[in-house]
């Protein structure tokens, strides 16, 4: 199997766990919003890149107390996967939001605006 193959399979397995801990593992309400969209492990696996969304659920759960939030539990998540990935190192975690479906909304309002003059 290709590396990158592998690495691909690495990355998506990571990203079904972490899901799976942020909903199911941590007593976190505000964590429970978020939704991991895309992994990117870097060519060692030494590091990890978390792109994330969230549910604002109610006003309280913004993007900063989300971000301030994954940044607290950072360590007891890579614990918690650590214990269900089988690998020899698991990587550093770094969570980023990801700004597409915001990008996406905007290009939306442009069009609608165009397609209503």
């Amino acid at each position: 199997m290709s590396s990158l193959k592998f690495q691909k399979r690495k990355e998506s397995l990571m990203m079904r766990e972490l899901n799976l801990i942020l909903q199911k593992e941590l007593q976190n309400l505000v964590l429970k919003t978020v939704s991991v969209v895309e992994v990117r492990l870097s060519a060692d696996a030494t590091h990890a890149k978390i792109f994330y969304t969230f549910l604002p659920v109610n006003q309280d759960i913004t993007r900063e107390k989300v971000s301030q939030e994954l940044e607290n539990e950072s360590k007891k998540i890579r614990m918690i996967l650590a214990s269900k990935l089988d690998w020899r190192n698991v990587p550093t975690l770094f969570f980023e939001y990801d700004k597409s479906l915001e990008h996406a909304n905007r290009i939306n309002e442009i069009l609608a605006e165009e397609n209503s003059k």
